[in-house]
């Protein structure tokens, strides 16, 4: 085996061991605050994105335009979204977070923070736009495989 292909596999090992335990700690944060893990994945989105449509955030989590009321209903009636107009089209809403959500999430998630920068140190800036690139790259490869195989299952494959 080539040292190449060592190198390949193992990152594709840690990236998998990764998204476990990413999908684990999320899972017991939202059961921590009593949420559904597609409520608690609006609410990263949301905190990532910034306020979004209904529709975009359907498709952000993967959920369907009713599932995403109903989530959004059950997030609103927690504190955690507000509905807005949306100043640039009077038709639409954005859902927006409120500062509740960093206030319960914090607690969970600043020693992560504390650990993520520490690790940053370890690494020249150089490395760091190195792994930068990557992952950026890797997320817009992965969403557009994840475009295709929604169309597909859309479709009935």
């Amino acid at each position: 085996m080539s040292r190449r292909t060592e190198l390949t596999d193992a990152i594709s090992r840690e990236i998998r061991r990764q998204q476990v335990r990413t999908d684990a700690f999320d899972d017991t944060v939202a059961i921590a605050l009593g949420l559904n893990r597609s409520d608690h994945r609006c609410l990263d989105v949301l905190e990532q994105e910034g306020p979004l449509p209904a529709g975009k955030l359907a498709k952000a989590v993967g959920l369907s335009t009713a599932a995403i009321t109903t989530a959004v209903d059950r997030l609103e009636a927690r504190g955690y979204v507000v509905r807005r107009d949306d100043p640039s089209d009077r038709r639409r809403v954005l859902i927006e977070i409120t500062p509740k959500v960093n206030e319960a999430m914090w607690r969970f998630y600043a020693p992560l923070a504390q650990t993520a920068e520490q690790l940053y140190g370890r690494f020249s800036e150089d490395e760091l736009a190195l792994i930068l690139r990557f992952l950026e790259t890797a997320s817009e490869q992965f969403d557009g495989m994840l475009d295709e195989l929604q169309h597909e299952l859309r479709k009935g494959v």
